[in-house]
């Protein structure tokens, strides 16, 4: 009863101040409060505890880059900065006072304004332009580590490979380069805004630089002997993203692809597959040391077609020789007894891919522990001989009790660098990683 008493003594005494909240974005624009959530603000503002925190001074007012509270205090008003990443970081900036004598809050416990941040970050400036919005989201989502490609923990098999399952872990990861370059951001506006202006539609883009790299390993548990970890792909790139939403992109970009191996001629090829024959295994397992290795220039299309169905397309020209690899390393005839050469471009190159994300709302809610989450069909051929040699890959994923339980199965062509001209049938089950 005493506590009853007590939040409506602090609601109370509270109200007073309502007017003085104000939540705004860099442009000064404010923010769509109601009232619950004014008094709800005011309720945890009034649960800090400055007394705990560090005290520095500041020559001028923090620049407002995305949204700024200005709020009553017991000790006055008082100032709180947070970035768009708000929600990942929590970190808030915290300042009173006025030009020329303004004091810094550091070093606080900022637990009571986890709801606070909350509301700052997802509070609706109604006169936001559709330009900021996209630039402010996809800076939320995207202004530090996150996925590139799908990361998977497979048990596969491939009929080209040995007839057992094998762990197979593919690992993808994007960083922004330079996020905070004031020189480097005000050229990405210049140019957008000359795109915006070039480019037909009403579409409005945010560019960002972006480094990324792609693994792929696997381990042949109980099939080999010593269980060994092949590398099978390394491939780093940098490219340019321009974003026309936070989920819709196109990417311009150079990467280097290869599988980190050595055997690069005939004679070290034969020497690899005796070693493996006098150590009582097939002869066929020296194929796993072939280098492979090239350049490729690329560009990439992702687009939402509806709030479930989104498309890609991406587009890859491999170079013979390239500024990080001079001279690519593809198949070399004294592999198998070949008479013809078989360019990486011929089966690889042209990728049309098709994503549906089903309902999950069953399943978030808590009501099912199994359902549906997304299924995704790609196409893949060569720039070279079109059409001739194609590969088609299916991946169902679900949601089996909140783990991301994958089916994932190939036809085709690329089951991995070194055979990427052999035909076979790959297929695994395991999980698909995701962050955000």
């Amino acid at each position: 009863m005493f506590r009853y008493f007590q939040s409506l003594a602090l609601l109370f005494f509270t109200i007073p101040n309502l007017n003085a909240q104000q939540l705004t974005n860099g442009d000064g624009q404010q923010a769509i409060l109601t009232d619950l959530d004014i008094q709800f603000i005011q309720s945890r503002i009034d649960m800090l505890d400055l007394q705990t925190c560090s005290l520095d001074m500041l020559g001028e007012s923090p620049r407002n880059d995305y949204r700024a509270l200005q709020t009553a205090h017991e000790t006055g008003m008082l100032n709180l900065v947070v970035q768009p990443d708000v929600m990942r970081t929590q970190v808030v900036l915290i300042y009173s006072g006025e030009n020329g004598n303004l004091i810094e809050y550091t070093d606080c416990d900022t637990t009571p304004l986890l709801p606070v941040l909350a509301i700052m970050a997802t509070a609706i400036v109604s006169e936001e332009s559709e330009p900021r919005r996209t630039r402010l989201n996809v800076l939320a989502q995207n202004s530090y580590l996150t996925s590139h490609e799908p990361n998977r923990l497979l048990a596969r098999t491939d009929s080209d490979d040995d007839s057992r399952f094998y762990m197979d872990f593919g690992l993808s990861f994007k960083h922004p380069v330079l996020p905070r370059a004031e020189l480097i951001n005000n050229a990405y506006d210049q140019f957008t805004n000359l795109a915006e202006d070039l480019i037909p539609g009403n579409d409005d883009y945010f560019m960002q630089m972006y480094f990324a790299f792609s693994g792929r390993f696997s381990q042949y548990i109980g099939s080999r002997n010593s269980a060994p970890v092949v590398a099978r792909r390394f491939n780093p790139s940098l490219f340019w993203r321009f974003w026309t939403s936070d989920e819709s992109y196109l990417d311009l970009g150079l990467a280097h692809e290869s599988n980190g191996q050595r055997i690069n001629n005939e004679e070290s090829f034969l020497r690899e597959q005796q070693s493996y024959l006098d150590d009582g295994e097939p002869a066929f397992y020296a194929r796993d040391g072939l280098s492979r290795g090239w350049d490729y220039s690329f560009l990439a299309w992702q687009s939402t077609i509806s709030s479930r169905l989104s498309s890609s397309l991406n587009l890859r020209h491999y170079m013979s020789d390239g500024p990080l690899q001079a001279g690519s390393e593809e198949y070399n005839v004294w592999e198998d007894g070949g008479t013809r050469l078989r360019p990486r471009r011929q089966y690889a190159g042209v990728e049309l891919g098709l994503e549906y994300q089903f309902d999950r709302s069953s399943c978030s809610l808590g009501n099912t522990y199994i359902c549906l989450q997304k299924i995704a069909l790609t196409q893949e051929t060569g720039y070279s001989a079109m059409f001739e040699n194609n590969t088609t890959t299916l991946e169902l994923t679900t949601d089996f009790f909140g783990l991301p339980v994958q089916l994932w199965g190939r036809t085709g062509y690329n089951s991995d660098l070194v055979d990427y001209y052999n035909y076979s049938n790959s297929w695994g089950i395991g999980i698909e990683l995701i962050s955000r």
